[in-house]
């Protein structure tokens, strides 16, 4: 008794869908970062021949690029899962603007009040209602890197 095996996709199922879109998001993004990071990053030269401020976004972004093409190229002719519900897409949605809002209004509002703003709404859009973990969780977090932030490892932050 033969089995077939097809490399065809199966009713319902796409090349293309959730994981193919991230990945396909995350390469592009990683390589306008890469373009970008020479004019993003002001370095001032003092003669050492050392590793500058680029060298750790450097190595990320390009890790990033490696990894989501490798993996964009190893699961080519795999099916896809679906995209899923719109109310799942309008709440990342609804996250990822709110992140962009607060690192819009960093400059304004401060570091420690951005971040706990967006811990605190994206608590509550995940739905945790609890105070001990909506609230206060994203306060004691965002003052914990604000103060290892300036007095650890001496950063300015807004």
């Amino acid at each position: 008794m033969s089995v077939e095996h097809s490399t065809s996709t199966p009713p319902g199922a796409s090349r293309h869908g959730l994981q193919t879109l991230v990945c396909s998001a995350i390469l592009g993004l990683a390589a306008c970062g890469l373009l970008t990071l020479q004019a993003q990053v002001t370095v001032f030269d003092f003669g050492d021949p050392g590793p500058d401020a680029r060298f750790f976004p450097r190595l990320v972004l390009w890790l990033l690029i490696l990894v989501a093409g490798l993996r964009l190229w190893r699961y080519r002719r795999t099916p896809d899962s679906a995209l899923g519900a719109a109310a799942g897409w309008a709440r990342a949605l609804a996250a990822t603007l709110l992140v962009a809002a607060a690192i819009a209004a960093m400059n304004t509002l401060g570091f420690v009040v951005s971040v706990a703003a967006v811990g605190i709404v994206l608590a509550w859009l995940l739905g945790e209602r609890r105070l001990r973990f909506s609230v206060a969780l994203p306060l004691g977090v965002a003052l914990a890197i604000a103060w290892v932030a300036r007095h650890g490892l001496h950063l300015p932050l807004p």
